[in-house]
């Protein structure tokens, strides 16, 4: 399990954190789903256009999502709030 605690952690993530993120997207089908259980978080992984989809907001304020938004950009996925790609504020 890959947690982050920090802004220094989500703007430079180790390459640990990087493959597990990697290794996510490579074994999910496209279309599956992943879910953050700490918040209730939930994507639908859109593999064919390299996004995560937001299908259930956190108990959070958001946190997870942009958690989730600023390190996959690092392995070059978006992460949006909906399926008309409309990325969270």
């Amino acid at each position: 399990m890959v947690a982050l605690n920090n802004n220094f952690e989500l703007d430079n993530p180790s390459e640990d954190v990087l493959a597990w993120c990697r290794s996510l997207v490579a074994a999910a089908a496209q279309d599956a789903v992943w879910g953050i259980p700490r918040s209730g978080t939930t994507f639908r992984i859109d593999k064919k256009n390299k996004t995560l989809v937001l299908i259930v907001p956190g108990l959070d304020d958001g946190d997870d999502f942009r958690a989730t938004q600023r390190v996959f950009q690092h392995i070059g996925w978006e992460v949006v709030d909906n399926d008309n790609g409309t990325a969270k504020p």
